[in-house]
């Protein structure tokens, strides 16, 4: 194999998660934004595929207070779901 090949089991697919704790940040987009671009890269820099991207405004410790999180996670618990969840 060269070096810098992207083999199959770089071809990761992952989920991404964005999260702001108040309305004035989602509101604002900036935040969310700047998130998003991140997880993009690092997703591009890797290799991995993002399968799809959760930008959530939410406050709140647990997951009860954050649905696109729970999901994400179940997602990831789920046999033929992603491997991993992406966070910036």
């Amino acid at each position: 194999k060269s070096r810098g090949a992207v083999t199959p089991a770089a071809q990761t697919p992952v989920i991404g998660y964005a999260r702001v704790s108040t309305d004035e940040q989602g509101d604002s987009g900036a935040g969310l934004d700047a998130q998003e671009d991140a997880i993009r890269t690092a997703c591009q820099a890797r290799g991995w595929v993002l399968t799809e991207l959760h930008r959530e405004t939410a406050t709140g410790a647990t997951t009860a207070r954050r649905p696109l999180l729970a999901d994400a996670i179940a997602q990831l618990e789920a046999k033929d779901g992603p491997e991993a969840i992406v966070v910036a």
